[in-house]
């Protein structure tokens, strides 16, 4: 049983999925379902696999742990079982140890040009796992990217739909073209990716978002969409640039929005 357990942590790692483990760290001899040393593994859609007792307490640890995959922070339970009133009648008690795992944020940048240089540095520098994608084999290599974790050369579009996309993937679009913009944003605008950026003018936005609709694309998929993206700090080098463009997924990553009309986020 660990070891299945393990290996559903392993591929929930590989997909990009957060997920929690209950485990018993302690138990009484007599009157509970399982003992000191049962796990539970919850996935962040609610699934789980293993069990440490069911019923209504193993209900509970699971409600729990999706808490803790939200917040980012274990916590420690205790289960009676004295036949109280919302208890069971087993008579015993369990001590349940909630451990949440959530993998390394994944910064996506589309276009290995000026401004996903500073940003894939960034990216870095904010602790993100860094994918950069371009067409290009003179921008896109381990020569001027040594400090991301993947370089991909190839249709942007393409090897875009090939990345594992969860609520912890940030997708930044700079690249050297505007078709090659609205192809990489077609192909990831229905996904559950956490922040989807296209960098851009208020024109261009005007214009993607007439394309998508004409091809079927619903209005709430385009709400998800930052088209310019970043926070508008008067930017104007590609530094200063990827820094708005961070600024804005770290607002959207820790869900805390600056309000003020100096910074206002477009």
């Amino acid at each position: 049983m660990i070891d299945e357990l393990l290996y559903k942590a392993l591929e929930a790692v590989q997909k990009g999925q957060s997920y929690a483990f209950a485990t018993i760290v302690e138990a009484t001899l007599k009157g509970t379902p399982r003992k000191t040393g049962a796990k539970m593994i919850v996935f962040e859609d609610g699934s789980t696999w293993g069990t440490i007792g069911g019923g209504r307490n193993e209900k509970a640890a699971i409600v729990l742990c999706l808490k803790a995959i939200a917040s980012v922070k274990p916590t420690t339970v205790i289960y009676n079982y004295f036949g109280r009133e919302g208890e069971s009648v087993c008579g015993g008690q369990m001590k349940v140890f909630i451990e949440p795992f959530v993998p390394k944020a994944h910064l996506v940048i589309c276009g290995a040009g000026h401004i996903a240089l500073p940003l894939s540095l960034i990216g870095k520098m904010l602790s993100f796992k860094v994918t950069v994608i371009d067409d290009r084999k003179e921008f896109a290599n381990k020569k001027r990217f040594p400090h991301a974790d993947q370089v991909i050369v190839g249709n942007h579009a393409q090897e875009l739909a090939k990345i594992s996309i969860s609520n912890n993937t940030y997708i930044t679009i700079v690249t050297q073209g505007n078709e090659f913009d609205f192809e990489c944003l077609k192909a990831v605008i229905k996904s559950q990716a956490g922040y989807i950026g296209v960098i851009s003018s208020k024109p261009k936005r005007v214009k993607f978002f007439g394309r998508l609709k004409e091809v079927g694309v619903d209005e709430k998929y385009l709400k998800n969409i930052r088209i310019p993206m970043g926070i508008d700090i008067g930017a104007q080098t590609p530094a200063e640039i990827a820094i708005s463009i961070a600024a804005e997924i770290i607002s959207i990553k820790d869900k805390e929005y600056v309000g003020t009309d100096k910074f206002k986020i477009r």
